[in-house]
């Protein structure tokens, strides 16, 4: 399985908070900008991968 995909999401969670935490105006909406480009590249991650943990429910009690 390619890595690139988790690359992509894993560090967007932890750059909003900081940039929240930071309280530079700038900063959040440099993060806000990246994160909405990654959703139009990407889609909704967070509700495809409920999709795939249906999935992955369904093999595991196929099993």
């Amino acid at each position: 399985m390619s890595e690139a995909p988790m690359r992509s999401i894993k560090p967007y969670g932890v750059a909003i908070s900081d940039a929240i935490v930071s309280g530079d105006l700038a900063k959040m909406k440099e993060v806000a900008a990246a994160a909405e480009q990654h959703l139009a590249e990407h889609g909704d991650v967070a509700g495809v991968l409920n999709l795939l943990k249906v999935e992955i429910a369904k093999a595991e009690a196929g099993s």
